[in-house]
């Protein structure tokens, strides 16, 4: 009799089944699955907190500073040589011949060749002469030849000394005096080419 006890509880213990191997194989995975997700839990979490630390500044205590006069160190600019301008010898707006003054003339020009800067260029030299320059542009065309003075009839008596102004270093082709009242200024100087 007790060989068949023996007999009953020897086959349990000697033949394991096949259904332990497979149990274990899925605990091991389970248990890499959790060490991986606890890894990179901590991992993340880890950088999201050097990160709050970063955009987070930290109170820092204020220290009593004691009112203590510290020295002044001023530096003596070097002096520097400045460039002084020079000065441009302009005419006296005054003509000593007839004794009219230039600057009382407000003057027009207009560029009538299509060179560009050819109306500033004249501008220029009418500047330096005294004149009062009210305007400078474009003529209603470029097929001007040489330069054309219109002066309004009121202001006749300054188209002569106009035209020998500027015959100094251009060719005046043209001058009247029968400007329009509507043009806003006294004269019209058009520069051809």
């Amino acid at each position: 009799m007790e060989d068949a006890a023996f007999q009953d509880a020897a086959p349990a213990f000697t033949a394991p089944s096949k259904k332990s191997p497979k149990r274990f194989i899925y605990l091991v995975i389970g248990v890499i699955v959790v060490v991986l997700i606890f890894v990179l839990y901590s991992r993340f979490a880890s950088s999201s907190k050097e990160e709050t630390k970063k955009s987070t500044p930290t109170p820092t205590v204020a220290q009593n500073l004691k009112n203590t006069p510290t020295p002044k160190i001023t530096e003596e600019p070097t002096p520097t040589e400045k460039p002084t301008p020079t000065v441009k010898p302009t005419k006296n707006p005054v003509d000593s011949a007839t004794g009219l003054d230039r600057s009382e003339l407000n003057v027009e020009v207009q560029n009538g060749s299509g060179v560009v800067g050819a109306a500033s260029k004249v501008s220029d030299y009418l500047k330096d002469l005294g004149y009062n320059i009210a305007a400078v542009g474009n003529a209603d065309n470029f097929d001007y030849t040489g330069i054309i003075i219109s002066v309004k009839s009121a202001n006749s008596d300054y188209g002569d000394l106009l035209k020998s102004d500027l015959q100094e270093n251009y060719t005046v082709s043209t001058t009247s005096n029968d400007l329009s009242a509507t043009v806003s200024a006294d004269a019209l100087v058009i520069v051809g080419k």
